[in-house]
């Protein structure tokens, strides 16, 4: 199984969703688009999406219509489009979920309701049948997508649409991957956004430690399930364990 990870930033992370596939075996690649901290500036080159069985996208710090990061924005969204038509399922987190919706037809843009923190989201139907979890996920974003056409939302928050599903690709919204040494790498660069919406560094850290096993169980759910349904003799959720409580 080659799974490629696309990382926007140079302090990004892969954390609990890094774990989830290499415990179910991958062979993973990583693609740096940017590789100085805190710079816009980014390869507009990416690899064959052909050479992969799976793409997942991670987050980033800029938006996806930054003027900034129009240079590699663009030609992921080519790549992205590539991926698509070749069959190739991608994960999008965050970013990486809106800059698929884009890629599909969707649009992302601000929303009026920010989300920064470890919360709940509203499982539909369509969600629940299809493995998603309520959470709480680690959410830290500005700006929010809206589902393609033709594909089908599986849950939402007061910010918008969380997730989405597009044939063979799902997209978030939210930070699977988000534990301690993640959200430690972000607020290098970012922590000025904490500060600017009154939030605790250190507080929100803590909620890492505390939410830690049981968003590990979350994220190795997903992985399997998102295989799983590409890939039925991956297996499922026998290979995770049951989810420790929240607390």
């Amino acid at each position: 199984m080659r799974v490629l990870f696309v990382h926007h930033d140079a302090n990004s992370g892969d954390g609990h969703v890094g774990r989830a596939f290499a415990a179910l075996g991958a062979e993973i690649t990583v693609h740096q688009v940017c590789a100085d901290p805190g710079s816009p500036t980014g390869s507009t080159t990416f690899p064959d999406p052909n050479h992969y069985d799976q793409v997942v996208l991670f987050g980033s710090r800029w938006s996806v219509d930054d003027p900034q990061v129009a240079h590699w924005v663009e030609a992921e969204i080519e790549f992205l489009r590539a991926a698509d038509r070749a069959g190739v399922p991608v994960l999008g987190l965050c970013f990486g979920g809106q800059i698929l919706a884009v890629a599909l037809g969707g649009s992302v843009g601000r929303t009026e309701h920010p989300e920064i923190g470890w919360l709940p989201i509203e499982v539909n139907a369509a969600g629940s049948d299809a493995g998603v979890e309520a959470g709480p996920w680690l959410q830290w974003h500005f700006d929010a997508f809206t589902v393609p056409p033709g594909a089908t939302e599986l849950a939402r928050s007061p910010a918008g649409a969380q997730v989405f599903r597009s044939g063979p690709h799902l997209g978030l919204q939210f930070h699977p991957e988000a534990d301690r040494d993640v959200l430690q790498g972000w607020m290098v660069d970012d922590l000025d956004q904490l500060v600017g919406a009154g939030l605790d560094a250190e507080a929100l850290l803590a909620e890492a430690d505390r939410f830690h096993d049981a968003a590990a169980h979350r994220a190795r759910r997903l992985v399997a399930r998102l295989l799983a349904s590409a890939t039925p003799d991956l297996g499922g959720e026998d290979r995770c364990g049951t989810a420790a409580d929240d607390g």
